[in-house]
């Protein structure tokens, strides 16, 4: 896994985007909180996981299903 700082991503983009292409781990961390970078594919566009999403915290703010921590969150991804 590789762990970028948001000013050395902006500097090298095209060579993080293409690791996380590749299949490599690539986790930015910025004052704003930590990411993971991973491509969008044919089978799971990018509407498709919004609309997942949002389905699920529907689910969780009805007490279909347990709420999660963020740190659990990350641990799907």
């Amino acid at each position: 896994m590789q762990v970028v700082s948001a000013r050395e991503f902006r500097a090298n983009q095209g060579k993080f985007l293409n690791a996380a292409k590749r299949g490599e781990s690539v986790l930015l961390t910025s004052r704003y909180g930590s990411f993971k970078i991973t491509p969008v594919t044919e089978e799971d566009t990018l509407m498709q996981r919004i609309c997942k999403g949002l389905e699920e915290v529907k689910l969780m703010e009805s007490g279909k299903i347990p709420s999660k921590s963020a740190w659990e969150l990350l641990d799907e991804l």
